[in-house]
């Protein structure tokens, strides 16, 4: 591309690198230079001669200084160009099972909503911890609401194509983002209902059932899906998404060795870890059987049918403010949903004397994560043998 036409003036500085010019249509002057086979330009937004050569000067070194760190590279390692391609792989990944659908849409929304925006045209091989503390501050001027949940789906997003470009060679190591957070978080148990609280919370929502039953039929059906799906949700400790994803075909009944009872095995659990296998507390095998006669499901083996048919949150909401459990009894209070039921199930289990790591097994999640975000804060109810003395020790009580 030329600099300018004949007919309109121009001149260059720094030895000819930099070229300032007026374009048809325009009364500002212009700044451009070439750069691996690309015309580089930019407005001055200054009419006079003197002014718009201090600006392009200024520019050109700044766009310089973003050449050599990387911000503007060859366009193949762009940020916007490789969260494409690790789009396109995490779609064959949901293809195959590995990654739910879910999953995927939330990381393409994410990406596309501020994260794609900021980075565009910046190389991946500069993106580093000193990038994403750049990238979090400018989030946080502006918008100063964005919560820490918020920030950790922006990371995990960069991560996704970070992973991406180390996946085809772009760059030769992944960079390590490190937040300087405090402990508030990780101190915070996950909310989750205690023995009385379970039974006034599936006490209410049979209560809801039956009064429903002689108004509306529709909702009546939908009030004892969601009882089923409380008593399921917390005998198996499955994530919300992966109860969505279950159907009748992934369920069998089986009895325990141990002592005979029926349980489920639940297999082809579709997530956030992508598939895995569960094996339920016992209490999870008479809302599963409700569910097949209420439905019909002649062979549940071979039934493609999702176990739920709708996600009652508004429902079990209500029911939650109305029986006055929506916060936990903590201090702050923590706010209840559908994943207070998972961590009940964890809880229990627990408090039973299930070892961490089988819990963490079943639940598909680390054991850090259990002992963190659960043991922690049960405290010396984990510990039924913590006071056992012997014989040489008995009297020793102050």
């Amino acid at each position: 591309m030329g600099t300018a036409t004949s007919s309109l003036p121009s001149f260059t500085i720094l030895d000819g690198k930099v070229h300032v010019f007026m374009r048809e249509g325009s009364p500002f002057w212009w700044a451009g230079f070439h750069h691996k086979g690309k015309y580089v330009r930019k407005t001055t937004k200054e009419r006079e001669r003197g002014g718009a050569e201090v600006v392009a000067r200024q520019w050109y070194f700044k766009v310089q200084t973003e050449i050599e760190s990387g911000q503007i590279s060859s366009p193949k390692h762009a940020f916007e160009k490789v969260a494409a391609l690790a789009l396109d792989h995490y779609k064959t990944l949901v293809e195959r099972g590995i990654r739910s659908q879910k999953t995927l849409d939330g990381i393409t929304g994410i990406l596309n909503s501020r994260v794609t925006p900021y980075f565009k045209k910046t190389s991946v091989t500069v993106i580093d911890n000193q990038a994403w503390h750049r990238f979090k501050e400018d989030i946080l001027t502006n918008y100063p609401g964005a919560k820490r949940g918020t920030l950790h789906q922006y990371k995990n997003a960069i991560r996704v194509v970070l992973n991406e470009a180390y996946r085809i060679g772009y760059i030769k190591e992944l960079p390590v983002f490190k937040d300087e957070y405090s402990n508030r978080k990780i101190d915070s148990p996950r909310p989750w209902f205690d023995a009385a609280e379970y039974k006034k919370l599936h006490q209410a929502i049979a209560a809801h059932a039956k009064r429903l039953a002689k108004v509306d039929w529709l909702h009546h059906q939908n009030a004892l899906e969601l009882y089923d799906y409380v008593l399921f949700a917390t005998n198996t400790g499955m994530r919300v998404g992966e109860l969505r994803n279950c159907k009748f075909r992934d369920v069998r009944i089986v009895k325990d060795r141990l002592n005979g009872k029926e349980m489920l095995i639940i297999s082809d659990i579709k997530g956030k870890r992508g598939s895995g296998t569960c094996q339920s507390y016992y209490g999870a095998v008479a809302p599963f059987r409700r569910m097949i006669e209420r439905r019909g499901i002649k062979d549940p083996q071979t039934s493609g049918e999702f176990l739920f048919q709708i996600h009652h949150r508004v429902m079990f909401n209500v029911i939650l403010e109305k029986t006055k459990l929506k916060f936990s009894k903590t201090n702050p209070p923590a706010k209840r949903d559908f994943v207070s039921l998972r961590a009940t199930y964890i809880c229990f289990r627990l408090l039973n004397g299930v070892p961490i790591y089988e819990v963490a097994n079943n639940c598909r999640t680390s054991v850090q994560m259990i002992e963190q975000s659960y043991a922690k804060h049960l405290g010396g109810r984990l510990m039924p043998n913590i006071n056992r003395t012997s014989a040489a020790q008995e009297g020793w009580d102050y």
